[in-house]
């Protein structure tokens, strides 16, 4: 008891702790500021370009396959249904930052689906999806991909990687959720459901009862699947031209902030400059004029 007090005094004789106190930045340190701004500059102005270029050989991908699965969608004309059960989402993203919120939209309608369907099994591809969800939903994975658009266009190999994971898990009804380019300012989220083979044979059979198939007995599967994959290497066009075009609205956006800091420090840093000056010709001249007094 004794020893406790005599802790408790002396730690009340102790001095106080002095607050630190926050000085105005020296011209140094603004010239320091500056010039790092500059150089963030120049790293944002290089990617809005980069991004610019990108999106320009997206785009005319994009309009290829657009075409390409439009004429899909004529052959195949058996449509997916409304029912819920054993379901799987599919979802892309990203690899990379800075590009607005094309790759938080994308988590957010995962989230929803997920919170809506408790037994919903997740397939992720790109991984901005996955540190979005992982840890809270990480029990719903399934498969996740990343790396999807490293070089300049996806893979065969990769994307039969994402058809064969997506149809060995077992599901009623899967929903591709992806971002729609609209334009270079604008995209949409959204998402297309498709029926499991299982669910939907009996109705491909009656939709092509009136035609002769030539093949093996699996041609409608395969048909079916090859139309999946056609749609996906859609999705990923769609979602990689969406997030690009994010960027180098993104990265824009932070150039012009950096020319905005860039003036308002330059300002703040001549005004500086300028009194210092002042204040060294006020004294030179005081001093003169004591002298001659």
């Amino acid at each position: 008891m004794f020893a406790r007090a005599t802790n408790v005094a002396g730690r009340s004789a102790r001095a106080p702790l002095q607050q630190q106190t926050r000085g105005f930045a020296s011209e140094k340190q603004m010239r320091l500021r500056i010039r790092s701004i500059q150089n963030t500059k120049k790293i944002t102005s290089a990617m809005k370009m980069v991004a610019a270029c990108k999106l320009r050989v997206t785009q005319e991908g994009l309009e290829r396959h657009r075409e390409y699965v439009k004429d899909i969608d004529e052959v195949w004309k058996v449509e997916a249904t409304e029912k819920s059960g054993n379901e799987l989402i599919v979802g892309l993203s990203s690899d990379r930052g800075l590009c607005g919120g094309v790759n938080s939209s994308i988590v957010r309608s995962i989230r929803d689906k997920l919170n809506d369907n408790e037994d919903a099994k997740c397939l992720l591809i790109g991984d901005k999806a996955k540190q979005g969800l992982e840890r809270l939903y990480k029990k719903h994975f399934t498969t996740t991909f990343s790396d999807i658009m490293k070089g300049k266009q996806c893979t065969n190999k990769q994307l039969g990687d994402f058809v064969d994971a997506w149809f060995a898990t077992p599901h009623d009804q899967s929903t591709l959720i992806f971002n729609k380019f609209k334009s270079m300012i604008a995209y949409v989220t959204t998402e297309q459901k498709f029926d499991s083979w299982d669910s939907v044979k009996d109705r491909a059979n009656t939709a092509f009862a009136g035609y002769s198939l030539e093949g093996d007995s699996d041609v409608l599967q395969n048909l079916y699947e090859y139309r999946a994959a056609a749609m996906l290497t859609c999705a990923i066009t769609e979602n990689e031209t969406a997030t690009l075009s994010a960027r180098m609205q993104a990265m824009d956006s932070s150039t012009k902030n950096a020319s905005d800091m860039i003036d308002k420090l330059s300002l703040v840093l001549n005004r500086s400059r300028q009194a210092r000056i002042t204040t060294e010709l006020t004294e030179i001249i005081s001093g003169a004029a004591a002298v001659e007094e």
